[in-house]
């Protein structure tokens, strides 16, 4: 009984590896496997792709914003020691916050005109919050109330470089600070620095000062209009931000980082479902060669499979050596195509050889992330595929009398 389980692999093993005199037989074997390793191939990159780009834009988001931002819809907030006490009161898994006076602006540079966010920054608590102080990619950050950082984006786009002189214009900010209707506010800064958060988005749009500054341009001193939050890891930022907004009530909000950029979010997920999807049916695709190499495969073994079922070969025994040969093809274009697919991820990752508009795919370069229970699951998703396609064949050639191989064979 042994002896004949330990056959099965081995009859398996030289079926697949056959060699007729043309090997025709190998070579739709091998074309087969390639089906299968293209496959999964494909699914392995594509996912990691977009797990690449989803994470990339989760960090600018986070590293813009943190984890949670409380925001005024109103007036700008008048006591923000007071509403930060409230901050940690409410939700207890806060582990930083800072202020913020965020306001829209002209951006005017030595080239052109451009809209801009001139956002007023505690630089002694933003760090705790955010990552801006980790991506100045020129000069610094501002220290003076007549200095100014600049979006990389929206730099190139004014011509504005570390040194240059710029100007910030507010066109209705009379009527939000008391003053005369409609009247216009200039700030004349120096760039002491140029900033990357990575996303065009706000590359594209923002200008960072100092908060007094910004406050002192504005004619509203100590008021901010919004609060970014830090969570301790592991909390949900979702139902931190609900508490927020049921403790504050109007004319406050409460967005966790998903909520800020929902719809982007939904659309990567949305489209990471319908590719795969379709990419999943290339490996169906090529399960139906698994099936024709062994139908194949059991037309030019007619003779030696009647020969061991005249032997004792049992149909059981007949079904699992095709079953075998099939999850071999399926097992060999699996590994392939997972081999190879972490190769090219591996190179993509390293040498950023694809790069992308950032005005549309909001980064510049195509990230890679490599999911190891994704990749788990598409393995075992290609491994089924082939497993379920050698069902037919298999019971094809276990129903078959010995008498049938041997008078037609």
């Amino acid at each position: 009984m042994t002896r004949a389980r330990s056959a099965v692999p081995t009859l398996a093993w030289r079926f697949l590896l056959t060699r007729q005199s043309d090997g025709f037989l190998s070579f739709i074997a091998w074309v087969s496997v390639v089906g299968v390793a293209l496959g999964v191939l494909a699914l392995v990159v594509v996912t990691s792709v977009i797990n690449g780009f989803e994470g990339e834009l989760v960090r600018s988001i986070t590293g813009m914003n943190g984890d949670v931002v409380l925001y005024s819809r109103g007036e700008p907030i008048r006591d923000p020691a007071l509403v930060e006490r409230k901050i940690r009161q409410a939700v207890p898994e806060t582990e930083a916050v800072t202020a913020s006076f965020v306001s829209e602006m002209m951006a005017s540079g030595p080239n052109s005109v451009a809209g801009a966010v001139l956002e007023g920054v505690d630089f002694g608590t933003v760090g705790g919050v955010t990552r801006i102080l980790d991506r100045v990619r020129a000069g610094r950050l501002p220290q003076k109330e007549d200095e100014l950082a600049l979006g990389t984006a929206l730099a190139e786009k004014i011509g504005a470089k570390v040194g240059t002189e710029v100007r910030l214009i507010a066109p209705f900010a009379g009527e939000a600070t008391g003053g005369a209707p409609g009247a216009p506010k200039v700030l004349t800064g120096v760039v002491t620095g140029l900033v990357q958060m990575g996303m065009h988005d706000y590359d594209s749009k923002f200008v960072f000062a100092t908060l007094p500054a910004v406050q002192k341009f504005l004619e509203l001193p100590g008021r901010v209009t919004a609060f970014k939050l830090r969570l301790k890891p592991g909390t949900e930022t979702r139902k931190a931000s609900d508490r927020l907004t049921d403790a504050f009530g109007y004319p406050f909000r409460a967005k966790d980082w998903g909520q800020l950029n929902r719809n982007l979010l939904y659309a990567i997920q949305l489209e990471k479902v319908v590719i795969s999807i379709i990419l999943t049916v290339i490996v169906i695709v090529a399960a139906f060669n698994v099936v024709s190499t062994l139908m194949m495969m059991i037309h030019d073994k007619t003779r030696e499979i009647a020969i061991l079922k005249a032997m004792g070969f049992r149909p059981d025994q007949s079904f699992r050596l095709f079953c075998l040969v099939g999850m071999g093809i399926g097992a060999a274009g699996t590994l392939a195509g997972v081999g190879l697919g972490l190769l090219l991820n591996e190179v993509l990752a390293r040498s950023r050889l694809i790069r992308l508009p950032a005005d549309i795919y909001y980064i510049g370069f195509l990230p890679v992330v490599v999911h190891w229970k994704e990749i788990a699951w598409i393995g075992g998703l290609a491994l089924t595929i082939t497993f379920v396609a050698t069902f037919y064949p298999a019971r094809q050639v276990s129903r078959r009398s010995p008498l049938d191989g041997l008078r037609y064979g």
